[in-house]
């Protein structure tokens, strides 16, 4: 009788493991644009300092921790906004964190989600690749 109850146990969890699996991979994966940070930009200096600087100022009210004045209102996003100190952020794409900045909640699938991300289409370019290098540079 045991047996039977573990193995029916084992059954279950497969079949639960099997439905996460098959609603992750139909998952809608974005479709951004294809671009080249600019040289050199992760090893300069001066690019990460106002990359932080951008941060401080835009981003850290949502994005930080609370030293660095993350505001109370952050607790309540569906989904939440990352700090970016997970290390699959220092393993992403460059364009996609460039293209996630530019557009924000404006597209799919974060329009749907719940996001509450802004677009940053006022940033120049190089200030999102600093942005960028930032972030990828934050994670641990």
């Amino acid at each position: 009788m045991r047996a039977d109850r573990q193995a029916g146990g084992h059954a279950l969890q497969l079949v639960i493991l099997s439905v996460l699996l098959l609603y992750g991979c139909g998952q809608e994966r974005p479709d951004y644009p294809q671009r080249q940070m600019p040289q050199g930009m992760m090893e300069d200096g001066a690019q990460l300092a106002a990359g932080h600087a951008l941060f401080s100022d835009k981003c850290a009210s949502c994005h930080g921790k609370p030293s660095e004045g993350l505001s109370g209102r952050a607790a309540f996003f569906q989904p939440p906004a990352p700090d970016f100190s997970e290390t699959h952020y220092r393993d992403s794409d460059p364009a996609y964190l460039f293209w996630r900045i530019e557009v924000g909640k404006t597209v799919e699938p974060y329009l749907s989600s719940g996001s509450v991300m802004p677009a940053w289409r006022g940033l120049t370019d190089r200030e999102i690749w600093q942005l960028v290098a930032y972030l990828k540079t934050r994670a641990k």
